[in-house]
Parts: structure tokens; C-alpha cells; sequence
């Protein structure tokens, strides 16, 4: 009896000392193929399409106060230590979002939606910690047709069209693979594990800033209860299927806080209720270049093309084009291009000089969209074209019509470099919108004008706006 009593004396302590404390999770940052200096120059020229696609709200007192909550977040260790920059655009529904490398742009219906700083700040925390945590770095390493990304997006050149060998060339595996920003982007939708990193390390980061970390799980926790009433906000559905579910909010970044330094969470600008007058008198958002040349999503095409042809249905236009040539952008948030094959090649600069096709865009003059003049206007942007080509000269702007609007058709002529054929006609076509002066640079070499004459014509014919 003494015997089992001791045995049991000994097992009991045995038992108690091998139930280890609990330990905080650990939230690791994704390795991946991009260097840092990489990852920051490919937000940055993401960057450069979201603000030709989003309108940003110039108002010195929200982007003061917004990047004095940003900065906050950005001095903790959490921030990984990113050259974070934030900016408001006019978009009602409810999202926000941080490129790669740190630019980061909140929507203004987040705002509207927040009832407190607290609930901004965990927002932006969470969406801060995606970049910290390297998330959108790690998903581009791991997609193969994101393989050369990097070179697509730095050197903006290569071909708009397969190969010789019928393979994709750069810009086209870009184009296929599809550089939107949208809500499916695999720069902006995350895997669950990703999301409940991004909680936590936000948590984190806002109680070292000073912030209630609570304040992150609550908000989205109540957005959730809003879905289905008539309080919920504009572009809910959207935002939680790019925040995925990933249990409870509240109860993990609860159990989190407790490993937490002992902390009062003090920290706010005091200026929240200013901000939401402000945002609250924002007109709404005027359609923006970067958004109008992109294809219209659900659009099928015009069916009654000239055979051959077929259709770019954009956001702010409609154009023909033959199906032998390739459509598509250079880089993010470029200029549209459509090209035969060896239609562009890399220019002196680095980046695409078009050989022979189209160029399709919108000049915004220095005035502002607003200020558009089609005279005016048009002479502003061939002034400035005269500058960086010396070689450039224009004929006299002649009225026509282009998809039953008044315009401008120019002819130039200009050299392009590193062809045995330099010599290079362009056909200028302006219209002013409301977005700016929208624009298409037909182009050729002298020696291919006669072939490619009838396919620029029936082009400009097929031109169509929507109002």
C-alpha cells in the first residue's frame, strides 16, 4: 500500500510539470522570392495605377490627420519598418487596402462606416500588418504567371503578343494574369491563415501606437451584424470576401492581449468627429482616366464589327481592332496599347515606344479634368509632346467626327529609334470628356502606311463613347 502511494506521490507532480504555459502565437513574416527594394518599387507603381483608376480627395486636413494615425502605427515593431505613406479615395464603399512596400489608400465609405479613431486605426493596422507580415510579396512568389512580375513591371517593355513560339510575352502574361486592383487581386485577397496574422499583429501594433487593440476585432465584428439589415453599408459583401471569416475575432485577439504589456490606451487625435463632417460634404467621385481605358467588366463586345475586327469594350469607350493584334497595357495603370506583333519595342528611356498600332489614353490638362477644351487642350498636350521629341512635327488639327463627337485629327511625323525604317507617321485623334482629353495615336513606319492606312480608318470608325 505505502509502495502505490508512493508511485502515485511521484506520477501526480510528473503530470502537473508537463502541462506547459500557454504560449502567444506566433505570427511569422512570409518569406519570398522579392527583395524588399522590389517589393517597394512594385507598390509604388501600383500606386500610380490606383490614382489614375480612384479619384484621391485633396483635403490637407483629412490626409493630416489620417497619416498622423498612420505614422503612429508605423513607429511600433510591428510595422516592420515599411515607408508607409496613406491617402483618402472617393469611393463609398467600405474598404481599404495597402499595396506592397507600404502605400496604403482608405476608401471614403470606411469613414462613414467607423464610429470611432479607434475602429480607423484597427483598420489600418490590419491592413499595414499584410505588408509588414509580407503577404502579398509571398502570393506573387508562389503564382507562376507572376514569375517575372517584377521584370514586367520594371522594364515596361517586351512584347503585347505571343512570340514567334505562340508563347506569351511579358506584357501579355501580365495582361492575362490581370493587374486590377479589384477585390480578387492576389494583392488584395488573402488566405484565412493571412487574415487572422493580420489581426493579430495589428492588434499588436495598435496597442504599442497607444490604441484599444480591441477596437480591430469589434469593428469587423460588427459590420458582420449589419449584413441583411438596412444599416448595412454600401460595398459590405465586398469587403467581407476579401476579410474572410476566420472565428472568432474577439475571443482570439482577446486571448492575445493577454501576453500584452500592462498599458492604459489613451491615444487619439481627438479631431474623429471633424474628419466625418469633412468626408460626409465629399462630392461624388468623377470617373478617372486610369479606370475608363480599362475593359469593361461582363461586356461581350460588339458583334457588328467589319470582319476581322474585334471589339475593346472600355469603361469610357468602345474601339475595333484586328484579331490578329493584341491589346493590353505596358505596365500598371498605362497607357492601352494595341499592337501587332512587334508593334512596340523598349524605347531609349526603358520604357515602351510604339513601332506601329495604337495608343489609347486620356491627357488631363494642367488645369484640371474640368478645364478640358478640345482646342485648347489639344495644343497643351502637342506642346508638351514637341518637348520630349524634338523630332516631332505636326500639321495643322483638322475638325471631324470620332463616335459622333467633335474632334481634333492631327498628322505627325517623328522618328522612332533602332529601326532601319525610323521615319514614322502618327494620326492624332483628340476628344474632349469629361475625364480629360481622351486621345489614340494611330502610328506607323512610313514604308507600312499603305497597308496599315484602312485598318487605322476602320479603327477610328468603329469608336464609340457611351453617352
Amino acid at each position: 500500500m505505502i509502495r502505490h502511494l508512493i508511485l502515485f506521490a511521484l506520477i501526480v507532480p510528473s503530470a502537473a510539470y508537463s502541462q506547459k504555459p500557454p504560449k502567444q502565437t506566433e505570427v511569422k513574416v512570409q518569406r519570398t522570392s522579392l527583395s524588399r527594394d522590389q517589393e517597394m518599387q512594385l507598390g509604388k507603381q501600383f500606386a500610380g495605377q490606383v490614382e489614375r483608376e480612384m479619384e484621391v480627395v485633396h483635403n490637407p486636413e483629412i490626409e493630416r490627420w489620417l497619416n498622423q494615425i498612420g505614422q503612429n502605427l508605423a513607429k511600433t515593431p510591428q510595422a516592420n519598418a515599411y515607408p508607409y505613406y496613406f491617402k483618402l479615395v472617393n469611393d463609398d464603399s467600405i474598404n481599404a487596402f495597402a499595396l506592397p512596400g507600404g502605400p496604403m489608400y482608405v476608401h471614403t465609405g470606411l469613414l462613414k462606416a467607423a464610429d470611432s479613431e479607434g475602429e480607423v486605426a484597427g483598420v489600418l493596422a490590419h491592413e499595414m500588418s499584410h505588408v509588414a507580415l509580407r503577404h502579398s510579396a509571398a502570393q506573387i512568389s508562389k503564382q507562376q504567371t507572376y514569375g517575372t512580375l517584377f521584370q514586367i513591371v520594371g522594364l515596361a517593355a517586351g512584347t503585347l503578343t505571343a512570340d514567334q513560339n505562340g508563347q506569351c510575352g511579358m506584357v501579355c502574361q501580365i495582361t492575362q494574369a490581370g493587374t486590377s486592383l479589384g477585390q480578387n487581386s492576389v494583392l488584395m485577397k488573402f488566405s484565412r491563415g493571412y487574415e487572422k496574422d493580420a489581426d493579430l499583429n495589428g492588434a499588436r501594433m495598435m496597442s504599442a501606437a497607444g490604441y484599444d487593440p480591441m477596437q480591430l476585432p469589434l469593428f469587423f465584428e460588427k459590420l458582420v451584424k449589419t449584413q441583411g439589415t438596412a444599416a448595412e453599408p454600401r460595398g459590405l459583401a465586398l469587403w467581407m470576401s476579401s476579410h474572410p471569416a476566420t472565428g472568432s475575432r474577439v475571443q482570439y485577439v482577446s486571448d492575445d492581449i493577454k501576453f500584452y504589456p500592462q498599458r492604459s490606451y489613451k491615444a487619439s487625435t481627438g479631431d474623429f468627429p471633424r474628419i466625418k463632417k469633412l468626408v460626409a460634404t465629399v462630392p461624388p467621385p468623377k470617373p478617372q482616366p486610369g479606370k475608363l481605358i480599362q475593359p469593361k467588366e461582363g461586356a461581350s463586345g460588339r458583334p457588328n464589327l467589319p470582319a476581322g475586327m474585334k471589339d475593346y469594350p472600355a469603361n469610357g469607350f468602345s474601339m475595333g481592332y484586328p484579331s490578329t493584334w493584341q491589346a493590353g497595357q505596358a505596365d500598371p495603370g498605362g497607357s492601352l496599347y494595341m499592337v501587332p506583333q512587334g508593334g512596340v519595342s523598349k524605347g531609349q528611356n526603358g520604357g515602351v515606344e510604339l513601332i506601329n498600332g495604337a495608343m489609347i489614353d486620356y491627357y488631363v490638362p494642367q488645369a484640371g479634368a474640368a478645364a478640358t477644351n478640345l482646342d485648347a487642350s489639344t495644343k497643351e498636350f502637342l506642346d508638351g509632346l514637341k518637348k520630349g521629341d524634338p523630332s516631332l512635327k505636326a500639321e495643322n488639327p483638322q475638325r471631324v467626327q470620332v463616335g459622333n463627337k467633335t474632334a481634333l485629327k492631327t498628322r505627325l511625323t517623328t522618328k522612332v529609334s533602332g529601326q532601319q525604317d525610323a521615319e514614322q507617321i502618327v494620326y492624332l485623334y483628340t476628344v474632349a470628356r469629361q475625364s480629360g482629353l481622351w486621345y489614340t495615336a494611330l502610328a506607323g513606319q512610313s514604308s507600312r502606311m499603305s497597308e496599315l492606312d484602312p485598318t487605322f480608318r476602320q479603327m477610328i470608325d468603329s469608336v464609340q463613347f457611351p453617352d
